[in-house]
């Protein structure tokens, strides 16, 4: 059993580099490629984006229905790319392991994040499916409704991933330990430090993004708690299929990554300085 652990390579730069890409992609689809792109595509100006929020000019907005479709897109996206994730991680023809780890954190996050927006959210009153379904009645059974898609898509988003890429580490729980938990720290720093240099970092408690990200953070570090406390699901596949040697690849690509989110996107692309609810 420790030899097995000694022979199994993971190679932690490549791993946390990995895990940039990874979020970073979830992220930017959720927020520039949901939201602002759904909006631009129904002509609504978008003022600004950043690593937590799009502003847009809401007097343009032009129906109730492109409210709904913007509030909508976000979390749409990420089930649709997490799904084309999983169905290339399925492809017996890709051996690389670091696209694989790539794919499988992908999915993991866009699942997850997806789940957080469909059941914690409007279990507590708030996110972009109250606004989805804000004036539909009875109102409480549309927050059922949606809850109850989100269950499904929670399960799922669990138990796929897991058992299309982990093996059973049982006899080496130093390696799950590594593929579970470093991902979900690197999340955190790299997504907190892009909102520290922002303006939202300022804000009272109630509206500051740094504070509120904190209920995202929950939702990975529950994820990262889980994989390692229940034995299943799991994948067929060896131990030796999540070896992870040093990528230089996916080390300049996850520089690049974290470099741009942290100091480009995380303070705004836009004039968020003008925005009276930052003032």
């Amino acid at each position: 059993m420790n030899n097995e652990g000694r022979r199994l390579e993971i190679d932690i730069p490549t791993l946390i580099a990995i895990s940039i890409l990874a979020w970073v992609l979830t992220n930017m689809l959720h927020e520039i490629v949901g939201h602002a792109g759904s909006a631009a595509l129904l002509g609504i100006p978008v003022r600004a984006v950043s690593t937590t929020t799009v502003y847009l000019e809401w007097d343009q907005v032009p129906s109730v229905g492109a409210y709904r479709i913007f509030h909508a897109a976000g979390t749409i996206v990420n089930l649709i790319t997490g799904a084309i994730a999983l169905l290339v991680l399925r492809m017996r023809s890709l051996k690389n392991s670091a696209p694989r780890y790539f794919l499988w954190l992908f999915a993991t996050m866009s699942f997850t994040i997806a789940a957080l927006n469909l059941v914690s959210a409007p279990l507590l009153g708030g996110g972009d499916w109250i606004e989805v379904t804000r004036g539909f009645e009875p109102a409480g059974l549309w927050i059922a409704i949606i809850v109850g898609l989100g269950v499904i898509v929670t399960v799922a988003g669990y138990a796929l991933p897991l058992r299309l890429w982990m093996p059973d580490l049982r006899g080496n729980r130093r390696a799950q330990l590594k593929v579970t938990v470093i991902p979900v720290i690197t999340l955190i720093v790299v997504q907190s430090l892009s909102i520290i240099g922002s303006p939202f970092a300022s804000l009272p408690p109630a509206s500051n993004h740094l504070l509120g990200s904190i209920f995202a953070y929950f939702h990975f570090i529950l994820w990262a708690i889980l994989v390692n406390v229940l034995p299943v699901p799991r994948s067929r596949n060896a131990v030796e299929s999540i070896r992870l040697p040093r990528s230089n690849v996916s080390l300049a690509f996850g520089l690049v990554a974290a470099l741009f989110f942290i100091f480009v996107l995380g303070p705004g692309l836009g004039p968020l300085e003008e925005d009276p609810r930052l003032g």
